[in-house]
């Protein structure tokens, strides 16, 4: 499992082309070469994106955001992807008004048609629940009804939100095993977001549960902090390769 760190970490320094470019430096100065891009503001052109992840060595494996965000510019997404070299599209939650047996298949529907869509440019969907999206609907898990009719779709499993869902992490990162192509570290203490390995989630045997079930990536996130914003992803970061070194040996 290759570490890396999700941008959405930095989204109040990705707001301008200037401090975007400047937030890489900082990142891949940390150690980091992957990333997952999120929430960079839309005012920033594509191709700039682009360049400035060529400038500072950083490699693109995917580009997220919520589902409607993705619905209302799917072309947006689409060539922010394809212009960073991304391979996955990744769409988090449902929503409210599909919490139900109908709008569930309308989701579904939904999620097929983008993936036909991004297919025919090289790139594939993948789905980051978030704790909510595991509530029952009509009697079945919606994560697991989606992965079930959708046998192609894959997992970005945020392991924070299986803590805030209540699962034991590694079962469940073996339940889904095969279907996982990245997964997200993130943490809290006391309500409060810390760097990932410093809180109150129990990431015993994750890792090693990770490498058993072929996860690629596994990236560090942190979307509010106090300090220094790299500081703290970076002792994340040391954390996330301090645990993939124990569980390699």
């Amino acid at each position: 499992m290759r570490p890396g760190i999700q941008i959405s970490s930095f989204k109040p320094l990705m707001q301008t082309a200037r401090d975007m470019y400047e937030t890489f430096l900082h990142v891949r100065a940390l150690g980091c070469r992957y990333v997952q891009l999120q929430w960079i503001s839309p005012s920033v052109p594509t191709d700039t994106v682009a360049q400035a992840l060529r400038e500072a060595g950083l490699v693109s494996v995917s580009v997220q955001d919520f589902f409607d965000s993705v619905r209302a510019d799917r072309e947006y997404y689409l060539r922010l992807n394809e212009q960073t070299g991304g391979r996955w599209l990744c769409v988090s939650r449902i929503p409210d008004r599909m919490k139900s047996p109908e709008g569930l298949e309308s989701y579904m529907r939904e999620l097929e048609e983008l993936s036909e869509t991004a297919n025919s440019r090289g790139q594939e969907v993948c789905l980051h629940p978030v704790a909510a999206d595991y509530r029952e609907i009509g009697g079945l898990c919606p994560v697991d009804e989606i992965l079930a009719r959708m046998p192609k779709m894959k997992l970005c499993l945020d392991l924070y939100h299986l803590y805030k869902a209540g699962f034991a992490i590694p079962a469940r990162i073996e339940r889904y095993r095969g279907r996982i192509v990245m997964v997200h570290f993130k943490d809290e203490k006391n309500g409060r977001q810390v760097p990932a390995g410093r809180g109150d989630i129990r990431y015993d045997g994750a890792v090693r549960a990770c490498l058993r079930a072929n996860v690629s990536y596994g990236f560090a996130e942190q979307e509010s902090w106090d300090g220094d914003p790299f500081a703290r992803l970076g002792e994340a970061l040391d954390w996330l390769r301090g645990e993939l070194s124990a569980a390699e040996r």
